[in-house]
């Protein structure tokens, strides 16, 4: 088998009929689809298994608790058998040469460990497709930043969850694709860290397309739990991943996001100063684990980390008003006095 694909399933019924047959219905046909159903409570688990369960390339996995996004995936990793993993959201359809151009990427792309497909996502404008995002020192993404050939190719740093694939070689030895602990948010980043440290790069390949509904598990969650998982993940990319030098150059940045999340909690209700109080608090008595992480991708490190920072960017808004351009100005000119090259340093 030469490709695996986790697809995870949470109270997915109106949506994992129209996805499996659009993934059934590729070009390339050397695949198993590994469903995980992530303790549903709808029967859409077993409705889907019915469906599809009598196909030779479909596996059915229960687990009676939600393991969260990471959790899941990780689950499907363990019984898969192909070379190549893919994941793929439950909430998306897919173009029949899908699969196709992501196995294309892996194998023809300079030194690819991870290629992103191009997933269209209801409800965002049509103009951020046509550079790839990156992310800040805060873990948050800002769009436009990598431009995109007229080959629809274009060398990336943040690999969207909802529709990539990998070489199962990348993680070595490892049992896991993600630190369980991390449930939901920002694993996407922790796996592209992963395979930039790893010494590999990451790519976009826009003709392999996806329709992606967006969030359509965690919609109905409550705003506290939402932004624990955000908050708590972003910084904890780089806790794992980055020296403890680097990080004394960080907290102006760390500063800047916690007291404007507090404000924006108390009057624009954006943020829950709830869920923003407990991340930082479970990363204050959570050492232990971090450090056992930074142990755990240790052996894969093969490059510095100034050339990671690199792919990521300096901005801390999107820039879409005078107020944000002011932020990002002042943000540059701090990475320019204190050597952070990132992105916006490339010659």
């Amino acid at each position: 088998m030469k490709v695996s694909i986790i697809i995870l399933n949470y109270n997915g019924l109106l949506f994992n009929e129209a996805c499996l047959k659009t993934v059934f219905n590729q070009t390339y046909k050397d695949f198993e689809v590994i469903f995980v159903d992530n303790g549903s409570t709808d029967n859409s688990g077993k409705i889907t298994e019915l469906l599809f369960g009598t196909r030779n390339n479909f596996r059915y996995l229960f687990s009676e608790k939600n393991l969260g996004f990471t959790g899941g995936n990780n689950l499907g990793y363990k019984y898969s058998d192909g070379e190549y993993i893919v994941l793929l959201n439950n909430d998306t359809v897919v173009e029949p040469n899908w699969l196709e151009e992501l196995v294309k990427g892996i194998e023809t792309f300079e030194n690819a460990g991870i290629v992103q497909s191009l997933v269209l996502t209801d409800g965002i404008p049509k103009k951020y497709y046509e550079k790839n995002g990156s992310v800040n020192f805060l873990g948050h993404n800002i769009m436009e930043i990598f431009p995109i050939d007229e080959n629809g190719k274009g060398e990336i740093f943040l690999a969207g969850g909802a529709s990539l694939i990998f070489k199962k070689s990348l993680l070595g030895n490892k049992a896991e694709i993600f630190p369980d602990e991390y449930f939901l948010y920002s694993e996407d980043t922790y796996l592209s860290f992963f395979s930039l440290f790893s010494g590999f790069k990451n790519y976009h390949n826009a003709k392999s397309i996806v329709y992606h509904k967006g969030s359509a598990t965690t919609r109905k969650s409550k705003l506290p739990f939402i932004n624990y998982y955000q908050e708590r993940n972003r910084i904890l990319n780089f806790m794992i991943f980055f020296p403890f030098s680097f990080h004394i150059l960080l907290i102006p940045y760390f500063i800047f996001n916690i007291l404007s999340k507090i404000l924006l909690s108390l009057f624009k209700k954006k943020y829950s100063l709830l869920g923003i109080i407990r991340a930082h608090l479970w990363l204050s008595i959570h050492p232990v684990f971090i450090l056992k992480e930074r142990k755990k991708i240790k052996p894969f490190i093969k490059i510095k980390y100034h050339n990671v920072l690199k792919y990521l960017t300096c901005k801390i808004f999107n820039g879409e008003n005078r107020f944000e351009n002011i932020i990002n100005k002042i943000s540059f000119f701090y990475c320019k006095v204190t050597g952070l090259r990132t992105v916006e340093f490339r010659k």
